[in-house]
């Protein structure tokens, strides 16, 4: 297989949910575009991901793989359960969190109008912007909005009365009586908050809500001609709707299409379909050259995104760039990210060195791990590489009791004991609403606010921990990753940390 050589750099814990905030149509069957590299590894998926999808707990599903001009879409099962219409492969979706990639190219093409400097404190573009705690928000600089190290402890905020011009501005609004987990560039904390401020401060410099200036600077040039950033727009094309397992365990409809518009630069509102999503990914291989020739943003600022800017250095969050998450999968280094929506999960993986990108989405609660077992399948049977676990096990030198207590964020509580077995820890988890508003737009996203079952957590070693009873290779993959549960030290602070997000010890 060619490479094409870039430059590129270097069960759960919480139960408040991760709202992070991942052609022609064909029926239920796939497409094949363009060339016939793909035609061998096209012909193994059609076969396994409505065998996954089953097994798995996945009832509509969609996908493509782009790679050196071909591309192959292929679509399985149903895009909405109320009516029963086929999934096909010009179908859209919530986008969710690959959205945050979108609104860092966004602003980084005002940096390249000489608009941000990412070094500037945000306050020098929203003055009247505070948090709870005196000065806090004076110390973030807006490079830290977009690579998860700011420290704001809003991870599920979501307000919800604002659907208008202000609707991003109620957000912010809102953040005025939130505090921090950490000092900025201290550690990792999963930030719909940031991207939400990133994305008012675009509209400051645009003089437009955030979906318009999404809209003309990025799906326009572009050519995402079939992307849109509302659900009176959506209706008007084939769109998925998410799938929850019902009280039977049989699948139902999500009862809620978008989040709060509140939310809309961290992932509320886009929504596209595969082949606008590639091309999204393939504007970003060719250094900021969308496929129709269109120069988005320059090379330089393109590369700034895929180079590494904090690493925690533990396997369930793999190092970031801005915007990009760049996980190490098969021995190569990736560009991926994935999206969030009511009973859907989307993905984004682009392998530069293979000139490939993969771009998929999924209802039901299956749809993660088929992302992974999509991924996975395409490094080892079509580009050959050995995908295996990101971790080494070794024995345990620190007594169980050590990581004991009760940890906390926003909305978020966990109760971590030592287990029975010796390398054990138990883990109970409960969401707990900051508000009546924020109970009801996050039960409708949940489905429930109950505390979660119990989990036990198996050491592989020191700080490091699984859900006991997976298998190892169910981590090979970056949403299995963040099932692992880590430990950390940062001065006299001990933090918990799954699905990128951080939790404190109280």
């Amino acid at each position: 297989m060619r490479r094409r050589q870039f430059v590129s750099g270097a069960a759960t814990l919480a139960a408040a949910p991760a709202i992070a905030l991942t052609g022609a149509p064909a029926p239920s069957g796939g497409v094949q575009a363009g060339g016939s590299s793909l035609s061998g590894i096209g012909g193994l998926l059609s076969e396994l991901i409505p065998k996954l999808a089953e097994e798995l707990g996945s009832p509509g599903y969609v996908t493509g793989i782009y790679q050196d001009g071909s591309e192959w879409l292929f679509a399985h099962g149903v895009r909405n359960l109320n009516t029963g219409d086929p999934m096909t492969t010009d179908t859209a979706w919530l986008l969710g969190s690959i959205t945050k990639v979108l609104t860092t190219t966004l602003l980084l093409k005002y940096v390249e109008a000489g608009k941000i400097d990412l070094d500037a404190p945000i306050t020098r573009y929203l003055p009247d912007f505070r948090l709870a705690e005196e000065g806090a928000a004076e110390r973030i600089r807006v490079r830290q909005l977009v690579n998860h190290t700011n420290g704001i402890d809003a991870d599920t905020l979501m307000p919800a009365r604002e659907f208008g011009p202000n609707a991003v501005q109620s957000y912010i609004d809102a953040l005025s009586g939130i505090g921090t987990l950490f000092a900025p560039d201290e550690l990792l904390h999963y930030t719909n908050p940031g991207f939400t401020i990133a994305g008012r401060i675009i509209e400051t410099l645009s003089g437009k809500r955030f979906d318009r200036t999404l809209e003309e600077e990025i799906y326009a040039p572009i050519g995402m001609d079939r992307s849109v950033t509302s659900a009176t727009q959506a209706i008007l094309h084939r769109t998925a709707v998410g799938a929850y397992p019902g009280p039977d365990g049989e699948m139902a409809a999500a009862r809620l299409f978008m989040l709060p518009v509140s939310a809309a630069p961290a992932g509320a509102t886009p929504i596209v379909n595969v082949p606008d999503l590639i091309a999204f990914a393939r504007t970003h291989l060719a250094d900021g050259v969308a496929p129709n020739g269109t120069r988005v943003l320059s090379a330089e600022l393109c590369r700034a995104m895929r180079t590494p800017t904090f690493d925690l250095r533990t396997p369930n969050a793999p190092p970031i760039g801005l915007g990009w998450f760049l996980p190490s999968i098969g021995g190569i280094t990736g560009w991926w990210h994935g999206g969030g929506s009511p009973g859907g999960t989307s993905g984004l993986t682009v392998f530069p060195e293979y000139d490939l990108v993969i771009a998929s989405f999924g209802t039901g609660p299956g749809s993660s791990p088929l992302h992974d077992r999509l991924v996975n399948t395409v490094l080892r049977e079509h580009l050959g590489l050995t995908v295996e676990p990101p971790f080494s096990e070794a024995a345990t030198t620190l007594p169980m009791s050590h990581y004991a207590g009760d940890y906390e964020s926003f909305e978020s509580h966990a109760e971590v004991r030592a287990g029975k077995g010796a390398d054990e820890i138990d883990v109970t988890s409960h969401y707990l609403p900051a508000s009546e508003e924020q109970k009801e737009v996050l039960e409708l996203y949940m489905g429930s606010s109950d505390a979660a079952p119990t989990v036990t957590y198996s050491a592989i070693h020191d700080n490091l921990f699984a859900p006991a009873g997976l298998p190892r290779d169910f981590f090979s993959g970056v949403w299995g990753r963040m099932a692992l549960l880590s430990f950390h030290e940062v001065g006299r602070r001990r933090y918990a940390h799954t699905r990128f997000r951080a939790l404190l010890k109280s």
